[in-house]
């Protein structure tokens, strides 16, 4: 009798609708990716080393999530040409199901689709490949936004804009905050705001001085928790300035482009 093979996904497939954290063999009907789907395969890794000997599959939060995902990160920035938190993408790391796992099974699958917009994350159907569409230009990059609404210090759904034309808010980039628990991150407001500034700073070439709080306000969007708890801890800063508004993108601009404004 021939040895059986574990039953291991393949990469350069998609899926008609995204399957959530773990992956049943049931449950996967791999199609092209010119047909309808959610997601795509990126990358299979394997468990290695002692998360591979481990007698339970990889739980919510572990350190071989952590793992996978941190490899998933580097595996899915070079397909798309940007880390994926920079555009309209959402990563998926899947593992393999309890009756998989027993089995033998010790892969992971790096899932990648695109979202509505940057704070709704459900994803949107496509029929072409997500390969290369953050690269300098691509159309899934975050950009230019205006607010739907502002109450207070609120702001709404951020609806994209192109550069050129009135805008309050602008992508500026990403940082890690690796040191903060999850809660101790959202209780933190003023430390991200902070963080943001510096974001925004490179992102513009400003000086880093006591004016800098003075030229624009900032935006932040940060990953769900149990995103966070799989190390997924990367926060989109954007800055902001509601008056007077911007008609450009200020990428590399200089003080000219965002100057002093006192209150």
């Amino acid at each position: 009798m021939p040895t059986p093979k574990v039953f291991t996904p393949q990469t350069g497939t998609c899926h008609p609708t995204a399957t959530g954290l773990v992956g049943h063999r049931a449950d996967y009907a791999p199609i092209r990716c010119d047909q309808p789907h959610e997601v795509e395969t990126v990358f299979v890794g394997i468990f290695t080393g002692a998360h591979g000997v481990s007698d339970r599959a990889p739980s919510p939060g572990s350190a071989a999530r952590r793992l996978a995902r941190a490899n998933c990160d580097q595996q899915v920035k070079k397909f798309l040409g940007d880390d994926w938190p920079a555009g309209r993408v959402r990563l998926e790391v899947i593992v393999p199901s309890t009756q998989a796992w027993s089995g033998g099974a010790r892969w992971y699958r790096c899932d990648i689709g695109e979202t509505v917009s940057m704070q709704d994350r459900t994803f949107v159907p496509r029929t072409t490949t997500l390969a290369g569409t953050l690269a300098a230009g691509g159309a899934l990059r975050h950009g230019c936004f205006n607010p739907d609404s502002v109450t207070g210090g609120n702001v709404g759904q951020l609806v994209p804009v192109a550069c050129a034309q009135s805008h309050q808010s602008e992508f500026a980039g990403l940082y890690d905050e690796p040191s903060l628990s999850y809660d101790d991150f959202a209780a933190n407001a003023d430390q991200v705001h902070e963080r943001c500034r510096q974001v925004v700073a490179d992102y513009a070439k400003l000086p880093v001085d006591d004016d800098l709080r003075h030229r624009f306000g900032t935006i932040y969007d940060y990953p769900f928790k149990d995103e966070w708890d799989d190390g997924h801890l990367a926060v989109r800063c954007l800055l902001w300035r509601a008056d007077p508004p911007l008609t450009g993108s200020v990428r590399d601009g200089g003080p000219a482009a965002l100057p002093v404004h006192y209150d």
